[in-house]
């Protein structure tokens, strides 16, 4: 479960900017909210609002740019540079610093218990400038794990085991972490293992999302005692519930004309999928089912919501996180408030996953169905960088106003300066 995270340095973002799951005290829904063993209590989803160009996006890029180097570091050459360094270019001072990332999470062992971490990294477009790790005690005490200054990696042989003796097999472009995890490191390998099933994607373009629905639908039985056939069920459930008159998917992969061989390096399978409805007689009795292509005969949102059905039941399935930019592109607001109250409905999210999203659709600033400490504003500041504030910062709110009403308003900020008028 992801508890913060801070970017510093990265694209648009200039200063540090802290985005936080972590629950307040004393607000509506919560039942809502996810509980971590020590006590801690996370929310279940976050919105970020923000005009557009005001580095809403960049926040969650931030966080999947961590992700691919965690995950993809150890692959690098001594020589590679890091592509992913793209600081703040609008400062003459920032221009030349170090990008730095950092995330607090907690990861589920699968024994029972749960490890809380803080680690974070700086980079340059050619070296790991510093690295940190840290592990909550029982005591709320942090414990350091290594730390990594230029060069030099200092260990605690004795909570950190696992890196002893590799410090020198490190290149300068490499995260000391990833490596240990290919080394085996049983901590290494926990933390490498919470951010792989974490997700960050764009909901621009869902279609390559659909093998996730396909490997869902592949594990679909005929009873619910397996825990993938309830989600499955569920899934199926949200089809209908949504009115999109679904009584069933089936989905197989269609022959095309490229050899095997070339299938499997290009990836080129593509996937049919199709949806059954009722046939109705005049006297709207039904008589029959009809197979319809998803492609050719659905609507754009509900190919949009079909194609990332997969990814969202099975983050919820199995308790991860799943980032996505611009959710509500091509969705109902009824739709995406329906996604939303997935997170939301502990009988559904039983595994404490969790939903963070970017979105124009002020139809979700809405109370009853989400916190305020749930609600997230980007702006750009008078020196064009992105300032990350929740609305929980407002301490004057009043309860009785439209929240809405008072986002479009520009009580929050976060709307675009428009000049035109009629």
């Amino acid at each position: 479960m992801l508890l913060n995270f801070a970017v510093t340095n990265y694209r648009s973002i200039k200063e540090r900017q802290v985005f936080s799951m972590l629950a307040v005290d004393s607000l509506p829904h919560e039942e809502s909210l996810i509980h971590s063993k020590d006590g801690i209590s996370i929310l279940p989803v976050a919105l970020i609002f923000g005009a557009n160009a005001s580095g809403k996006s960049n926040i969650l890029r931030a966080f999947g740019t961590m992700r691919q180097m965690v995950l993809n570091s150890v692959r690098l050459n001594p020589d590679d540079t890091l592509d992913e360094y793209e600081p703040f270019l609008l400062d003459e001072e920032s221009r030349n610093n170090d990008t730095e990332f950092e995330a607090e999470f907690i990861v589920d062992t699968g024994y029972n218990v749960e490890l809380h971490y803080r680690y974070g990294f700086s980079f340059s477009g050619k070296l790991i400038s510093e690295e940190w790790l840290y592990r909550q005690k029982e005591d709320t005490n942090e414990i350091e794990l290594f730390v990594r200054t230029g060069g030099k990696i200092q260990i605690n042989e004795k909570e950190f085991p696992e890196g002893k003796g590799k410090e020198d097999t490190l290149n300068n472009n490499r995260l000391f972490l990833s490596l240990i995890a290919q080394l085996n490191g049983v901590q290494s390998k926990e933390i490498i293992f919470w951010f792989n099933r974490s997700t960050f994607a764009t909901a621009l373009k869902t279609k390559q999302y659909l093998t996730l629905t396909s490997n869902l639908f592949k594990e679909k039985g005929d009873t619910v005692e397996d825990e993938v056939d309830k989600y499955v069920q569920m899934a199926l459930t949200f089809l209908s519930d949504i009115d999109t008159r679904i009584k069933d998917l089936s989905i197989t992969e269609e022959p095309d004309e490229f050899p095997e061989y070339l299938r499997s390096i290009f990836n080129t399978a593509s996937l049919k999928i199709e949806s059954t409805h009722n046939r109705y007689n005049k006297d709207g009795d039904i008589v029959g089912k009809e197979v319809f292509s998803i492609e050719h005969n659905e609507s754009e949102g509900t190919q949009k919501i079909t194609e990332l059905l997969g990814l969202i039941f099975i983050t919820l399935s199995s308790g991860r996180l799943l980032v996505i930019d611009e959710l509500d592109a091509k969705l109902h607001p009824l739709l995406t408030r329906a996604i939303i109250q997935l997170f939301t409905c502990p009988k559904i999210n039983q595994h404490g996953a969790q939903l963070v999203f970017t979105t124009h659709d002020t139809n979700q600033l809405h109370l009853d169905y989400v916190r305020r400490d749930e609600i997230w504003f980007t702006e750009k500041s008078p020196v064009e960088a992105t300032e990350l504030y929740s609305h929980i910062e407002f301490k004057d709110f009043d309860p009785s106003m439209d929240i809405t009403e008072q986002y479009v308003n520009g009580r929050y900020g976060a709307i675009p300066r428009i000049k035109v008028q009629r």
